[in-house]
Order: C-alpha cells, then sequence, then structure tokens
C-alpha cells in the first residue's frame, strides 16, 4: 500500500508546487529530475494522478486535495486498478460505470466539469464538450503525398496500432513515432482538426500565375506545411511570426518538410502593418485561449478567468484588421483558432464585417470533441474587388 500513498504524496507536492506558468508537462519534468530514484512506471502514474486532478479541478475543489486526486482518478479510469483497490476499495468497485452513474456516487454532474459554459459558441454541444475534458485525446499523423504507404509499412512493422482515415492516422496518445518514421518528411504530427482547416483550398482553382501566400502567425509551421501539400497552384510562401526565436525554428522545420519559404521575417501585427492588397491568401492562425485543446492540457483550464477570453479577443481583432489589409482584392483570408468561444471567433468575424467588404465563404467548427481530437474554428473570407 505504501508505494500508492508515495505516488499520491508525490503529486500532492507537484500541483502545491505549480503556478500554471509553464506548461505541466515541464513541471512534472523538473520534478522528476530533481527525483531520480523514481522509475518509468512511477513517473507514469505520478503524471496520470496530476492530469485527472486539473481535468476534474473544479468537481472537487472543496475537498482536501487527498480526496480530491482519489476521485478524479476514479472519474477517468474505466477499469478496476490497484491505486483505487488501495486507496479506495469501493470506488474501485463501481469504476467501470458509465460517467453518469460515477459522477451521481460522487455526488456532482457534468455541469461541474466546465464553468466556462457560458463562452461557448451556440455551435458548441456544451455538455459533449465538457466530458471530453476527461479523457486524453489521441496522436494524430497527416500522411504527406508519396510517403503515405511508406508510414504505414513502418507501423505497421512496428507493430504499432492505428487507425486510418484517409491520410490521417489516429494513434495512441504515448507512441514514440519519431523513432519510427521520419517526422515532417514522411508524416506531420498534427491533430485530426488542425489538418483540416485549409479543406477549402480544395476548391481553390489552379492558375498560371503563382500566388503569393503569407502565414502571418506561422508558429511551428504545420498550416505551411499542410498549404504546401494541398494548393493545386505555384505559390510564393511568406512566413511570418512575432519573435526571431519562432522564425528560426519554423525555418528547421520547413526544410526538414521540403517546402521552400519565399521570404520570412518578424512582426507584430497588433500594430498597424504597412502591407496592403499583396497577397492572394493569408492565413492567420491567431493566438488565443486555447480552449479547443484543453483535453490535451487541462491545466489551461484550471488558471483560465474569463476575462483572458476578451483579452485575446481584443489583440485577434488587431491582427486580423492588419493581416486582412494585406490581402489583394478577390483574394482569401484564412482566420483559425483553437477556441470555442465566441467572443474569439464569430465576434471576431463580425467586428471585421463592421470595416471590410467580404463575402464569408465558410464558417464553422471543426469540433473534435467526439473523436478524442481539438475543436477548432476556420472563417474563410473573400475580399470583395
Amino acid at each position: 500500500m505504501s508505494r500508492f500513498y508515495s505516488y499520491i504524496n508525490s503529486a500532492e507536492k507537484i500541483i502545491k508546487s505549480y503556478d500554471g506558468n509553464a506548461p505541466l508537462v515541464l513541471h512534472l519534468k523538473t520534478f522528476f529530475s530533481a527525483h531520480k530514484q523514481m522509475g518509468g512506471r512511477d513517473r507514469k502514474m505520478i503524471s496520470k494522478i496530476c492530469y485527472y486532478y486539473y481535468r476534474c479541478i473544479f468537481l472537487f475543489n472543496y475537498l482536501p486535495l487527498r480526496d480530491s486526486l482519489v476521485n478524479a482518478f476514479y472519474l477517468c479510469e474505466q477499469a478496476p486498478n490497484l491505486l483505487l483497490e488501495n486507496l479506495s476499495p469501493e470506488l474501485n468497485k463501481t469504476v467501470t460505470l458509465s460517467l453518469a452513474e460515477k459522477l451521481d456516487i460522487l455526488k456532482t454532474n457534468a455541469g461541474n466539469i466546465f464553468p466556462f459554459s457560458a463562452l461557448l459558441s451556440h455551435e458548441i454541444d456544451a455538455e459533449l464538450f465538457s466530458t471530453s475534458m476527461l479523457t486524453q485525446p489521441d496522436l494524430y499523423l497527416r500522411l504527406r503525398p508519396g510517403k503515405e504507404e511508406i508510414v504505414v509499412d513502418k507501423l505497421n512493422k512496428a507493430g504499432i496500432d492505428f487507425f486510418r482515415d484517409g491520410n490521417c492516422l489516429s494513434l495512441p496518445n504515448s507512441t514514440k513515432v519519431n523513432e519510427i518514421i521520419q517526422i515532417n518528411k514522411e508524416a506531420v504530427v498534427q491533430d485530426y482538426s488542425s489538418q483540416k482547416v485549409l479543406d477549402y483550398l480544395d476548391e481553390f482553382s489552379s492558375s498560371d500565375t503563382r500566388v503569393q501566400v503569407w502565414d502571418c502567425c506561422a508558429a511551428s509551421g504545420g498550416k505551411s506545411i499542410l498549404l504546401a501539400d494541398k494548393i493545386k497552384t505555384k505559390f510564393h510562401l511568406f512566413v511570418s511570426d512575432i519573435r526571431p526565436s519562432i522564425i528560426a525554428n519554423l525555418q528547421k522545420r520547413l526544410k526538414e518538410a521540403a517546402v521552400a519559404v519565399f521570404t520570412q521575417f518578424t512582426t507584430d501585427l497588433t500594430k498597424q502593418t504597412s502591407s496592403e492588397n499583396i497577397y492572394d491568401i493569408v492565413i492567420a492562425d491567431v493566438p488565443c485561449t486555447g480552449s479547443g485543446t484543453w483535453s490535451r492540457t487541462p491545466e489551461q483550464m484550471a488558471y483560465f478567468k474569463n476575462d483572458n477570453a476578451q483579452q485575446y479577443a481584443t489583440k485577434q481583432l488587431k491582427i486580423a484588421t492588419n493581416a486582412y489589409s494585406a490581402v489583394k482584392p478577390g483574394g482569401l483570408f484564412f482566420y483559425i483558432t483553437c477556441s470555442v468561444f465566441k467572443i474569439e471567433n464569430e465576434d471576431v468575424i463580425d467586428s471585421l464585417a463592421k470595416q471590410f467588404s467580404f463575402e464569408i465563404l465558410q464558417m464553422k467548427y471543426l469540433n473534435g470533441y467526439n473523436k478524442k481530437a481539438d475543436s477548432l474554428f476556420v472563417a474563410v473570407l473573400k475580399k470583395r474587388l
């Protein structure tokens, strides 16, 4: 029994020393580096306890921390296990019940999992989204053109279980795919919903004229690689972000993916841009609360405040306004977030419509909460001539 109490004690220490200023995974790494006597099995179990706690933090925040940890473990597990058998045998007997039944046993309800439902878009199923917070999403790969069967063959030979949907593979989240395939060259680690944000380009007609494309919040370059694999016409790719370090990492990744960059530069798009009417396509995957990805990083939900959404929305509108100004008449503007909050999505598009004349070609949520994936928002706007 002492081993399981030790796991709980370690989880308590980690949680009490965590302030939310860095990803939980980095905080765990620091803790384990200072406790090298812990083996791989110990680290895996302690990490699981911590993540379960943050998934359920609003359900049991009135309880002592130790009780919260045990209850969260019970809710997030589906099979009897030794930790519950040793720490709460009665809960272990009912761990296979439905979520609704388990919530009833714990005298709480699903509405308490996610206390920010008032911010959700009406397009989001609040109950399904809330309960998805209890489950770790899958790892997704996007197979690159010409490399599809190479990747599938390598995974099969390695004995890796996966589900294939076209060029999208879903795998257990802990799969070490970088030890099996050439990441970026053969396949890109990219969430299911992220793989679909540029689907409108499937309808983008090829042209003899080379188009100018600006990925203006390029970050790690996932959208740029996706663009290169989808677009049917020749293009010049311009990439930018706010910090030189981001651009340096981006260049490395795009080189691995063999995606040519015409120009890269740093810019702060919360300030006025000097570029106007020069790009055929602008992709703005703007900074956001990340609420559509909190099932991957539940600690972010724990430290979120309602006014954070408004702060992001203000920044998003500035970025979108300045980036949209660079679209040529007749060109396309992709506005993308990984948020499910209306204020960051539909409301920003409404505010843009008060400043500019455009046709909304597509505006939708890519709901991943029923697929063990992230949920994203994408709007495709065509600037009027």
